[in-house]
């Protein structure tokens, strides 16, 4: 798996950079209302800046992605654990002792990995701001439209298929346990 944190780092960047532009927008309008001057266009500067499509915009979703992906996989993947597993089944990585040779190694694959996946979550994010600026299309538009939703069809889809592919093996083994010896043998897709 690539990219292991999935469409999640994206979902948090995305939600995270709503405050500014929301926050900034609500100040700066109450200010150009009511004060003007050079507070006002400080703001106004600033909520321009957090718009959809703006470079300050992307540059820091590009790095709340990251940032985000480095997170969640700190999270969600722990070497030592994944060590102490392979070690405890009798598995090893080839060239490897087991334990903590295996364990920096396994951070030193998933950190590299990582930065991969994140630098493609982070193309996938921006790609509607770049069609959007490139083709003169409203941003909303390109956002409705951009990746992030068909990896997140995709991820359910592939998750949707292992769970059913997990019950059907699961039947088989009932049937060839002791259980229904009539029950018809259904194969997944890996055979």
């Amino acid at each position: 798996k690539v990219n292991h944190g999935g469409v999640m780092p994206i979902i948090f960047a995305s939600t995270l950079m709503l405050f500014p532009s929301m926050i900034v927008g609500g100040v700066a309008d109450a200010f150009a209302n009511s004060t003007g001057g050079w507070v006002a266009e400080v703001l106004l500067f600033l909520k321009d800046s957090f718009q959809g499509g703006a470079f300050p915009y992307v540059l820091i979703y590009v790095l709340l992605v990251f940032f985000f992906s480095y997170f969640w996989i700190t999270v969600q993947f722990n070497p030592e654990d994944m060590s102490k597993q392979l070690k405890e089944h009798g598995s090893f990585i080839p060239g490897l002792r087991p334990g903590p040779r295996t364990a920096e190694y396994l951070t030193s694959v998933m950190e590299r990995i990582t930065y991969v996946g994140a630098g493609a979550l982070a193309l996938l994010a921006v790609l509607p701001t770049v069609v959007s600026s490139s083709m003169g299309i409203d941003f909303r538009v390109t956002q409705f439209i951009g990746g992030t939703g068909l990896l997140i069809v995709v991820s359910v889809s592939l998750d949707f298929l292992q769970r059913v592919e997990a019950a059907l093996l699961m039947r088989n083994y009932e049937g060839f346990l002791g259980g229904d010896a009539e029950a018809p043998r259904i194969r997944g897709p890996r055979g």
